[in-house]
């Protein structure tokens, strides 16, 4: 008898009913994910938004923020998998495209993410978000000169935006250009005064030109912005760690050090700065299982591979000691190729 109905209220052009939802419990929904996204609580974020989308399929959009919670889970796949079935149906939608060059980002398939970004800016041009992600694509990749231009590209239509002056600061840095970084970093410090990586950047600069005692205070200020508020952020403490150490300050250098290794225990630059500061502090064991971990943790990392070689001869261990200069050397013959 249904089947007949619907037959009959086609034949005669009659709409059949539309799928609804309840679109106050959806909304609810969709905050409760963007709050536990802010909170950084990732997987209860997915929970939610997913939630949402079963109760009201027909609200897209809800893929979107399905797709930024899974990136940030690290479950790259099935963020691109969101992304690309929002586009599946609206394949013109450029926040839809933007959505999985990002997802692309994330997982580091960075040719990929810059193909999405470029299809983005043909048809915009001037895309800010797609400029930013294309110039972080080209910087990652080692393509510094074109990475600089499209930021320079960028400001020159959004100087206002943030990031594209922090990341033009970088190149600089990188580059040498201390004058050209510093006067980028300053100018995020207009934008945005707390900024902590502005900061922390500027104390790198100042140390570049010998100005130490104003290098700390830039460093200490990133650390009481990022203190409470970036749990996460370590790169502050792990640079003061090793001005203090190039002054000769081991102590100080090794607490630095130690509250970056708790920030990020997955640094290898935290734990040979606190391998350092351990050496010069004459406590060799524990110097030793700092570099082992800073090791461990990237083998690709030459220098406490070499300071580890010279720990193992003082302390009598030979042949750990040339086992570590073996790999150290093989690491230095490979940093040209790794560099281009």
């Amino acid at each position: 008898m249904i089947l007949l109905l619907l037959l009959l209220f086609t034949s005669i052009g009659i709409a059949q009913p539309v799928e609804t939802c309840n679109a106050d419990d959806t909304r609810a929904l969709r905050q409760s994910g963007q709050q536990a996204l802010q909170k950084r609580q990732y997987d209860a974020a997915v929970e939610q938004f997913q939630r949402a989308l079963d109760a009201c399929p027909t609200q897209r959009g809800i893929l979107l923020e399905i797709s930024q919670a899974q990136s940030h889970r690290k479950q790259f796949a099935e963020a691109i998998a969101a992304a690309r079935q929002f586009l599946a149906q609206e394949p013109t939608s450029l926040k839809g495209r933007l959505a999985l060059a990002d997802a692309y980002f994330m997982a580091q398939r960075f040719a990929e993410a810059r193909e999405q970004a470029d299809q983005i800016l043909k048809q915009d041009p001037h895309n800010p978000e797609a400029l930013k992600l294309k110039g972080n694509v080209q910087y990652l990749m080692g393509d510094f000169e074109h990475a600089q231009d499209t930021f320079i590209d960028l400001l020159d239509g959004h100087s206002d935006d943030e990031e594209a002056a922090y990341m033009l600061g970088r190149i600089y840095y990188q580059e040498g250009r201390i004058d050209y970084a510093m006067g980028q970093f300053q100018r995020v410090l207009k934008i945005n005064p707390r900024s902590y990586k502005a900061y922390d950047n500027l104390g790198l600069c100042y140390q570049a030109r010998g100005e130490n005692e104003t290098a700390t205070r830039h460093f200490l200020t990133a650390i009481k912005l990022v203190e409470k508020d970036h749990p996460e952020y370590d790169w502050p403490y792990a640079n003061l760690g090793n001005l203090l150490l190039d002054s000769g300050d081991a102590e100080k250098a090794f607490a630095a050090a130690s509250k970056a290794a708790d920030r990020n225990p997955y640094s290898a630059r935290n734990f040979y700065i606190g391998g350092k500061a351990l050496c010069k502090l004459e406590k060799t064991d524990l110097c030793i299982n700092w570099l082992e971990r800073s090791v461990s943790i990237d083998a690709n990392y030459a220098e406490p591979l070499y300071l580890l070689s010279k720990v193992y001869a003082q302390s009598g261990q030979d042949q750990k000691a040339k086992q570590a200069l073996e790999k150290f050397r093989e690491v230095k013959a490979r940093e040209p190729a790794i560099k281009r």
